[in-house]
């Protein structure tokens, strides 16, 4: 890890290799948040959150969001698909049962 790395967010594997780090080489939450460039309270943050929810724990929230999002768009994309294939052979069979009650 480099020092004074400064992004905005950081990814969930360098979360979980800080945490492991502290957690695996019994290192004080302080000493590698300085080696990092990120306050230790943020440090203390992923590592609350990792021991109550595991990798999970260090994803960002809004990213979560956003991929839900877009998964849900994605599948209202395709749920409306189905349903105009659906209209589309309910009117044919409608002109279908016209067509037979015509010709009886």
């Amino acid at each position: 890890m480099g020092k004074n790395q400064r992004n905005t967010h950081k990814s969930v594997d360098f979360k979980l290799k800080v945490v492991k780090d502290i957690l695996e080489n019994d290192r004080s939450v302080a000493q590698v948040a300085e080696e990092i460039g990120v306050h230790r309270d943020t440090v203390n943050n992923w590592r609350k959150a990792y021991l109550l929810n595991g990798k999970e724990g260090l994803m960002n929230p809004n990213s979560v969001n956003q991929n839900k999002k877009a998964k849900e768009s994605k599948e209202i994309i395709e749920l409306k698909k189905k349903l105009k294939e659906k209209e589309l052979e309910n009117e044919i069979l409608k002109k279908f049962q016209a067509f037979l009650k015509e010709n009886e």
